[in-house]
């Protein structure tokens, strides 16, 4: 005989209803603790061209950030913007991803994998408010690739790889946009200056909340065209190269940008219960006023100028500040790093690593022995990659059109000579066969270049001269 249950049938529903109010409630309350977090993304900002670097820079805000907090000094990121953003907001390196290759072009039909949950919708799941400022170039054929629909609550900004700064078109379109709509309010302002105004205005509004926020504040400063209104370039001397006074000019603009979000968060109450992260999305280019000096190579390249990002992480939650932090760190970990800050107590199984404990506390070093530049399989004859172990780096592939256009490979110790002058291939030959091996063993992992011929559809005369996505298909 089976027993009746001593509550009504619709009792079930009910339990699971008070379930989950009772696990909204316990996430809400964690959220209310949890730190608000802002990531700032530089573009094309060389090694040096930040003060303190660089003595002739004028960046007193990023200095001082600097002087009161954590600089990195061993963050790598990828060579190029769209690899970079990709590897942030999935904690995988490109290669699984079809990213390893050259950045979303204007007509490419497609973006970011729709298959991997991105760091926004993660912390939309832990209770944070979600938004974006400025430049996303993951995609945008499709509506399903754009911020809105990975995970930002909210987009302003733009959607390509680069743009005029104050008209806001790039080759033949306008792309400027407030969510999904395009916002031709923008035209004649410069960029910089309109994401600050929108950096400040979001956080004067989270100003009483118990909602923490993640504010993603993609720069698109310092990346041509250089353009930046004459005010900045009174710190430069006249006499100085005509483009690396403008890029100068930029860096400063980009400088008072960020003054103006720490002045936000203390305004509001916010500062102390915030985490600032500064980082470059790839060396500079090299040739158009950026200067990654000392280090070998720029923007594209595997070498340390093109990789080797400078950065910072600022807040009055980190312990025995001013330091240098010169453990690893690749940009795939801030991924689960800001999770694991924002309560995530399940981290993804990814390529990143957790370094918050390393960054907060000066005693704990970090735990990252490792890392894999890039690695890309064009051919069976040829893939072209570069590994980290420890204080050796091994590089396969890469042509050095600086010094007589070689192919390697080459190894160098980034601890005697971070500057890559000296290959070690003669004199420590079972260590690059290791590392090479190493770096073999993935080969395996990677995902075929997501590189589809240009399609005329998306060509903004199509669409009313913006660039507007809906003309591609998604998987």
């Amino acid at each position: 005989m089976r027993l009746m249950p001593p509550y009504p049938a619709v009792a079930p529903a009910l339990l699971a209803l008070l379930w989950l109010s009772a696990v909204r409630a316990s996430a809400s309350a964690a959220a209310a603790s949890a730190p608000n977090i802002v990531f700032i993304l530089a573009d094309d900002l060389g090694w040096n061209d930040v003060s303190w670097h660089n003595d002739q820079v004028v960046s007193p805000n990023m200095q001082q950030l600097v002087d009161t907090g954590v600089q990195l000094e061993q963050s790598y990121v990828q060579p190029l913007c769209t690899p970079s953003r990709s590897a942030l907001l999935t904690g995988l390196y490109p290669f699984r991803l079809g990213r390893q290759g050259r950045p979303l072009g204007s007509k490419t039909p497609t973006g970011l994998s729709l298959d991997h949950t991105l760091l926004p919708e993660r912390l939309t799941h832990l209770g944070y408010a979600t938004h974006m400022i400025g430049k996303w170039h993951l995609g945008y054929c499709n509506w399903a690739y754009t911020p809105i629909e990975r995970g930002f609550d909210t987009h302003y900004g733009y959607l390509l790889g680069s743009e005029y700064h104050f008209n806001h078109t790039i080759i033949n379109g306008y792309d400027f946009r407030e969510q999904r709509e395009a916002d031709f309010t923008a035209n004649g302002t410069y960029g910089t200056h309109l994401f600050a105004d929108r950096a400040v205005r979001i956080i004067e509004e989270h100003q009483g909340s118990d909602q923490p926020f993640f504010l993603y504040l993609a720069l698109q400063n310092v990346h041509l065209p250089l353009e930046v209104p004459d005010e900045y370039l009174v710190h430069y001397p006249e006499d100085l190269d005509e483009d690396r006074r403008l890029l100068l000019g930029m860096v400063t603009a980009l400088d008072e940008a960020v003054g103006r979000v720490v002045q936000a968060l203390k305004d509001t109450g916010l500062y102390d219960n915030s985490v600032i992260v500064f980082s470059s999305d790839n060396g500079g280019v090299g040739m158009n006023g950026e200067s990654n000096q000392p280090l070998r190579g720029n923007k594209g390249s595997m070498w340390e100028g093109g990789t080797r990002a400078v950065g910072f992480v600022h807040s009055p939650l980190l312990q025995g500040t001013p330091r240098v932090h010169s453990g690893l760190l690749h940009i795939t970990d801030w991924h689960n790093t800001l999770l694991a800050l924002a309560g995530e107590s399940i981290l993804p199984d990814n390529d990143g690593f957790n370094q918050w404990n390393s960054l907060v506390d000066p005693s704990v070093t970090s735990p990252r022995t490792t890392f894999i530049y890039n690695l890309d399989a064009e051919s069976e004859e040829m893939s072209l990659g570069a590994i980290r172990l420890l204080n050796h780096k091994f590089v396969m592939g890469e042509k050095d059109l600086e010094r007589g256009d070689k192919t390697g490979p080459w190894l160098f110790n980034l601890e005697d000579d971070p500057n890559e002058a000296v290959n070690l291939i003669e004199f420590e030959p079972e260590l690059a066969v290791a590392l090479e091996l190493l770096l073999l063993e993935e080969l395996p992992n990677v995902v075929p270049r997501d590189e589809p011929a240009n399609d005329p559809a998306g060509d903004p005369s199509n669409w009313g001269g913006v660039w507007t996505p809906g003309w591609c298909d998604v998987p």
